[in-house]
């Protein structure tokens, strides 16, 4: 049977030697003993440190706070007002009559399809939206002022002044869009609380104003367009129903010749579907007209703009609590140094 050797139970039943060199191996292996952890020794140290010199830690400690306190006074205030909205989805006009057979016919115009939630939350972002917002005049100090006074631009030439201005604003301007559920919504920043809320809603009213006119141009080329159609798909009614005429003033009787038959029913076709594409054409252009006229609003509000009653920056809590850490890191720092210092002396002498 296969003998498998027993595994040494310490170092010197295979070490070949002296005694002395059994001792010398076995005084250079570590033990507890001979070997602490050395994280323990480096938090132990750390520990008696911060004991031995707390009127110094707490003494950077509360400096580090009064710093951050004075700085998040001393920082300028923002206030953030923040608005929901989603965008109603347009109705076509109903039809009574005849016209209801051929109203169903067509196909809807495409006049409802630019107020998406995302068409609408790259609209708040445009120039379109911002000049608008950049034009009106807001309660400031006591007093009704533009954004370019607000900004402190008034100074600047009315291009550069104008530019500025939007573009401040844009960086104000917060905007999350919900795909899923069709809900924007936006948060405005500014120095004053009274100042984003009306921020919060002239961004909206001109948001809603920018889409009617959008909606509205879009509408007025589709009529001319359609227009344009109609007039010559009249035309070609008339023909097709001048030529039926001639045909009936040519031919008195034609229910004993096959050809002059089948020439009526095709001459007939031809004013009916010249008929059917007027009609149609005409319908389409009624409803390009209302659509342009129309101004009723186009976003349905959820969450109307309201007056913050807190900063959103600076946090002072945050920044005493930040200037302490600091502070008591700075002394810990400030005790390593003269340690490692003291012990580099100590071992040079």
């Amino acid at each position: 049977m296969l003998r498998i050797p027993k595994a040494p139970r310490n170092i010197s039943e295979h070490y070949d030697g002296s005694d002395s060199d059994r001792a010398r191996v076995r005084s250079s292996m570590p033990t507890a003993e001979t070997f602490p952890t050395q994280w323990y020794l480096s938090g132990h140290q750390l520990f008696m440190t911060a004991r031995g010199h707390w009127r110094m830690l707490t003494l950077f400690g509360l400096v580090g706070a009064s710093v951050g306190l004075t700085t998040a006074v001393l920082l300028p205030s923002a206030y953030q007002s923040s608005a929901a909205f989603q965008a109603e989805t347009g109705q076509s006009p109903q039809f009574t009559g005849a016209l209801s057979g051929l109203a169903s016919q067509l196909s809807a115009l495409p006049f409802g399809s630019s107020n998406t939630a995302q068409f609408l939350g790259d609209l708040l972002t445009t120039d379109a939206v911002l000049r608008r917002v950049a034009r009106a005049t807001f309660p400031w100090q006591g007093s009704l002022a533009g954004m370019p006074t607000i900004y402190g631009f008034e100074s600047r030439p009315e291009r550069v002044r104008d530019y500025l201005t939007v573009e401040r604003l844009r960086r104000a301007l917060k905007v999350d869009v919900n795909i899923r559920t069709g809900v924007v919504r936006f948060t405005v920043t500014a120095p004053s609380p009274v100042l984003a809320g009306a921020l919060a809603e002239t961004t909206l009213a001109a948001l809603n104003t920018a889409n009617i006119d959008l909606r509205q141009a879009r509408a007025a080329a589709e009529r001319q367009f359609i227009a344009e159609r109609a007039d010559q798909a009249r035309k070609e009614l008339d023909s097709t129903q001048a030529d039926l005429a001639a045909f009936y003033q040519r031919n008195r009787v034609i229910s004993s010749a096959p050809l002059l038959v089948m020439e009526e029913a095709k001459l007939k076709r031809d004013v009916e579907m010249a008929q059917q594409l007027f009609v149609q054409l005409r319908l389409q252009e009624e409803q390009a007209a209302v659509q342009q006229v129309r101004n009723t609003p186009v976003i349905a509000v959820i969450d109307p703009p309201v007056v913050p009653v807190r900063r959103s920056w600076p946090k002072r809590s945050l920044a005493v609590m930040v200037g302490f850490g600091l502070g008591l890191a700075t002394a810990f720092v400030r005790l390593m140094i003269a340690q490692a210092g003291a012990s580099r002396a100590k071992s040079n002498s």
